[in-house]
């Protein structure tokens, strides 16, 4: 399944460090293996979140993710036929045991050349990722550009990732149909005091209750994210939080991990009747 994380407005929604914290947790109760990836550049990128400054470093100066096995890479690689399967044991990097695992960037392609490298061969790239994993999480720029647009077709499910500002509310639910066709909700840096709080978000624009979940602001997290340890944060608090900021951080975070996971197993259901649907029609032609 591919899920895309995105929002309207670049920087206040935290779509990174939500995609990280869903992700870990849906694969820790089981959601199955999971894969992260991201189609653009930035100082808060999935590395900078999960890994220490100094394995950052010392990926960058080895060159193997960053030079050899970077997502640039495989693109590459697939498009003079390499073996999908091949490329990814050798490139996607282990986080979570045998469950989670990160697929780098190498900060060597510029943004037209990797637009257009990814544009050739994602279909070949989806298809040997859907392989590799249960479930592909995938960073995905607000900007509208040739990557992200692809993304966001291609993406079985959106996780829209929303603020609790007005004009930024309007100016999603106004602007994007399309995408609300296959989105579900995260209201991401929550704060239960403001005035668009969950339930008047979820009034205005007629969300229903099972397609929204919120991440609350935490300083915990925030401070493991500077350090790239959010997974060791979640790992510590994840059976018993260690302050009542915590306790409710994850209980929240663990419910929209949950809603996420049930609207995969919906999608997942839709998918194989529509298969199992389409098999039938070509064994019996005469059926209408």
């Amino acid at each position: 399944m591919k899920i895309a994380f995105w929002s309207n407005i670049k920087g206040k929604s935290g779509v990174t460090t939500n995609m990280v914290c869903i992700s870990a947790l849906a694969s820790v109760a089981g959601a199955g293996k999971a894969v992260l990836l991201e189609n653009h550049y930035s100082i808060n990128s999935i590395a900078d979140i999960v890994l220490s400054g100094e394995q950052t470093e010392r990926l960058k100066e080895s060159g193997r993710y960053y030079n050899r096995d970077g997502i640039e890479y495989v693109l590459k690689r697939l498009y003079s036929g390499g073996n999908g399967e091949e490329l990814l044991r050798h490139a996607a990097l282990p986080l979570l045991y045998t469950n989670m695992y990160y697929l780098p960037q190498s900060y060597i392609v510029n943004k037209e050349v990797f637009n257009y490298e990814f544009s050739l061969v994602y279909r070949e790239l989806f298809y040997n990722l859907e392989l590799f994993a249960d479930n592909i999480f995938i960073d995905t720029e607000r900007n509208e550009n040739l990557s992200s647009n692809l993304i966001l077709n291609e993406a079985d499910m959106v996780v829209v990732n929303l603020i609790q500002d007005k004009i930024a509310l309007r100016e999603f639910f106004d602007n994007y149909s399309s995408i609300q066709e296959k989105a579900i909700y995260l209201v991401g840096s929550y704060k239960p005091q403001l005035l668009f709080n969950y339930r008047r978000i979820c009034y205005e624009y007629h969300i229903s209750k099972d397609k929204i979940g919120i991440i609350p602001y935490n300083t915990g997290l925030s401070e493991s994210i500077s350090q790239g340890q959010a997974l060791q944060f979640l790992n510590r608090n994840y059976e018993k939080a260690q302050s009542r900021e915590n306790e409710y951080f994850m209980r929240h975070c663990k419910k929209s991990s949950i809603m996420v996971k049930k609207n995969l197993l919906d999608i997942r259901k839709r998918k194989r009747e529509i298969y199992q649907n389409n098999s039938i029609n070509n064994l019996n032609p005469l059926v209408s």
